[in-house]
C-alpha cells in the first residue's frame, strides 16, 4: 500500500462526502448523548463569574451534522476539524458559525488550556494506534482543568486494519479495550468511564456500513 493511512482516510471521505452525509443523518448513535455530557460538564466546570459560552473542540466533524450543529445550537463556540476538505465544505454550509480547521488532526496546534471540552467521534481510530497515544496527550494539554473529552474507539487488538467503507479503501487501528482505557489514563486523564456498544443498538440491517460493529465509548476528564 503506497498511500499513508492519513491519505487513505482523506481520499475516502472526500469521495464519499455526499453519500456519508445522507447515511449519517439516518444513523442511530450515542454521539448526541456523549456530546451532552461534555456540554453539561463544561457548564458545571465554568467559574461562577464566567458568562462566556463554552469553547468546544470537535475532531472529525464531517459535514457538521449532527454534532457541530448540536454544539452550536446549544450555545457553544466550536472549533471543528476534519481531514476531508469535501466534508468541511458541507459543514461550512450547515454550520457557518463554526471555526472550521482542515487537515490531519495529528498536525493541529492550539494553545494549552484553551478549550472547555472536546469531542472526537469516529475519528481517532483512523490514526495509527501509536499516534492515538500522542493525540490524546495533545488533547489533554489543550483542555482546561476539569474539562471533559468524549470520543469512541474500535474494540479489537489490531495495529493495521485495511478494508472498504462505502466502496473506498479505509484505514483503522485499535488496541484491545483494556489497553485503550489504559492509554487514556496514561495521557493524563482521570475519571475515565467506558462502555462497549454495538452500532445502532444492534438493530442495523446487514447492508449498513456499521452492521455488527462494536465501539468503545469513553468520557475522561483533565
Amino acid at each position: 500500500m503506497n498511500d499513508t493511512p492519513q491519505k487513505t482516510v482523506e481520499q475516502a471521505y472526500d469521495n464519499i462526502a455526499g453519500w456519508y452525509l445522507a447515511w449519517v443523518e439516518g444513523q442511530r448513535s450515542p454521539r448526541e448523548r456523549y456530546t451532552d455530557k461534555v456540554l453539561q460538564n463544561a457548564t458545571a466546570n465554568a467559574p461562577s463569574a464566567d458568562t462566556s459560552p463554552p469553547r468546544i473542540l470537535e475532531l472529525g466533524a464531517g459535514a457538521g451534522v449532527p454534532i457541530t450543529r448540536m454544539l452550536l445550537d446549544r450555545g457553544a463556540q466550536v472549533v471543528a476539524n476534519d481531514i476531508s476538505a469535501k466534508q468541511l465544505e458541507l459543514a461550512a454550509a450547515r454550520c457557518p458559525e463554526a471555526t472550521l480547521v482542515p487537515g490531519d488532526m495529528a498536525t493541529l496546534d492550539f494553545e494549552a488550556a484553551s478549550f472547555d471540552g472536546a469531542v472526537a467521534f469516529y475519528s481517532v481510530f483512523h490514526l495509527p494506534r501509536q499516534e492515538q497515544r500522542t493525540m490524546l496527550a495533545k488533547i489533554h494539554a489543550w483542555l482546561r482543568p476539569g474539562a471533559m473529552l468524549a470520543f469512541n474507539l474500535a474494540t479489537m487488538d489490531e495495529e493495521e486494519i485495511h478494508g472498504e467503507f462505502m466502496g473506498y479503501g479505509m484505514f483503522w487501528s485499535s488496541y484491545a479495550v483494556a489497553d485503550s482505557v489504559a492509554m487514556v489514563k496514561e495521557a493524563g486523564f482521570e475519571a475515565v468511564e467506558a462502555e462497549e456498544l454495538e452500532a445502532g443498538d444492534g438493530k442495523l440491517g446487514e447492508s449498513d456500513a456499521d452492521f455488527g460493529v462494536k465501539f468503545l465509548w469513553i468520557t475522561a476528564k483533565k
